[in-house]
């Protein structure tokens, strides 16, 4: 007797049979959340090789203390003894490694970036709401020997005594994409930066300033790949 056996074959995932873009650069934009508040970057990916693309990015990010303390006040919320908003727009340039391609539809990459730049500290004057004993409310800058009530004023008061203070800044972040098509790049992005700059940044009215800072951050990026080739 003649037996046939048949053994079952098993997948890990639905293969894409549709032409993979091997060769190709990327453009993509990303939202965050880090340490220091939020983040919004705009990243343009070189390719280098199958694996490797040089990336170029531009990125706007806020800068907090460790120290702030929000409170309510008839004004809204406020920060009491904050002297600066603190924003940051970096340029940075570097490498993407790809350590894990995708073999299937649901499969994730997963990439490692290096990148390294400068970085443009401004600072921002913050203005109170400052009621005196005798009623009168007057906008003023924040003094801690006034002991009067406080409430934050218009984000637009300051606006035209911002200073700037230049730096540096290194990121390194794990990214998995996650797009189940070949042309789109959708991704979160884990990671790391550290920046420090030529003085302390004054974002509170005491000593306890810092000139570096090393920040955690997530980002979702979405973009698009650009096969030219």
């Amino acid at each position: 007797m003649l037996c046939i056996f048949s053994l079952p074959v098993f997948s890990q995932g639905e293969v894409e049979t549709a032409n993979k873009i091997l060769f190709s650069d990327d453009i993509s934009g990303s939202v965050g959340l880090n340490t220091n508040g939020f983040s919004l970057d705009f990243r343009y990916g070189k390719y280098v090789d199958y694996l490797h693309k040089t990336s170029y990015r531009v990125q706007f990010h806020t800068i907090r203390s460790a120290k702030e303390i929000r409170m309510s006040t008839a004004y809204g919320m406020s920060i009491y003894g904050k002297d600066n908003q603190v924003f940051a727009l970096s340029a940075m340039m570097g490498r993407r490694n790809e350590k894990y391609s995708k073999f299937d539809k649901n499969s994730v990459s997963i990439s490692w970036n290096y990148d390294a730049g400068i970085a443009l500290a401004v600072e921002k004057p913050v203005y109170y709401h400052v009621l005196y004993p005798d009623g009168q409310d007057v906008i003023e800058r924040f003094d801690a020997t006034n002991y009067t009530k406080y409430g934050k004023a218009s984000f637009f008061n300051g606006v035209n005594e911002l200073r700037v203070v230049p730096g540096l800044i290194a990121m390194t972040s794990a990214e998995f994409d996650f797009s189940r098509r070949q042309s789109l790049l959708t991704s979160a992005e884990i990671g790391m930066n550290v920046q420090t700059y030529i003085r302390r940044l004054q974002i509170m009215c005491n000593s306890e300033n810092n000139w570096a800072f090393v920040t955690l951050f997530v980002k979702f990026r979405v973009g698009k790949l650009r096969n030219d080739f």
